[in-house]
């Protein structure tokens, strides 16, 4: 639903940030699980029609998850461009 209610213009791109809960004594674990469900959210996409060029991903492990009022393990995928619609986001 998310790709067929997007612009489907050349300017519309889709930013995944994808967080995980970590522990303090390792911090890379969190990273690469939330790598991990960037590149989830990224595959899905581009099998939706989506080209890989318009979709950034960002891996913020732990780091970002501490710093909002979100759940810890989330992905958020907002979606920009002339025709998108508001920021979405998918847990």
């Amino acid at each position: 639903r998310l790709v067929q209610s997007a612009g489907s213009g050349d300017s519309t791109t889709f930013n995944v940030l994808a967080y995980a809960a970590g522990v303090p004594n390792d911090p890379s674990a969190p990273r690469r699980l939330s790598l991990a469900r960037a590149i989830s959210v990224r595959s899905a996409l581009i099998a939706d029609g989506v080209p890989s060029a318009r979709i950034y991903l960002r891996a913020l492990g732990a780091l970002g998850a501490q710093s909002d009022d979100g759940p810890a393990d989330r992905v958020d995928v907002s979606v920009m461009g002339a025709n998108a619609p508001a920021q979405t986001k998918s847990q």
